[in-house]
């Protein structure tokens, strides 16, 4: 009787240890804080220039944080930094970076307008003008 309780207990312990079938575990893509951003005022038509941005999650649980460059139009782009939140109920009280440079190609000359979500509240507006020579 013994045995049969003590192999009920430990089954019981290791299935709490499995993350994907833990009741308190959470796993879930989401976006995250776009502390620090540069984008040049100005950049020649048809040449390579680096737009720079940095990212931050608040606790540890977050990881694989990217930047992602989107194409809206050919004069509109956004920029915006997701992570992937995991836990089983805990998270560590560090703070995680993402610095990314993105080389950006202006193939038309023009005012280019950049929409940078930097939390769920805020979106910022820069732009570049881009010139036929530099």
């Amino acid at each position: 009787m013994k045995t049969f309780i003590f192999i009920a207990i430990a089954l019981l312990a290791l299935s709490c240890l499995k993350n994907g079938e833990n009741s308190y575990y959470v796993r879930t893509t989401g976006r995250v804080e776009i502390i620090q951003f540069n984008i040049p005022d100005t950049a020649a038509n048809n040449q390579f220039t680096e737009i720079h941005a940095k990212a931050e999650a608040l606790n540890g649980c977050w990881n694989n944080l990217n930047i992602v460059l989107t194409k809206k139009s050919d004069f509109e782009y956004s920029l915006e930094a997701f992570g992937v939140f995991e836990s089983i109920g805990y998270c560590e009280d560090i703070k995680v970076y993402e610095d990314t440079t993105i080389a950006f190609k202006p193939t038309k000359t023009g005012t280019y307008k950049f929409d940078i979500t930097k939390n769920e509240n805020l979106t910022v507006v820069d732009s570049m003008i881009v010139v036929g020579d530099i």
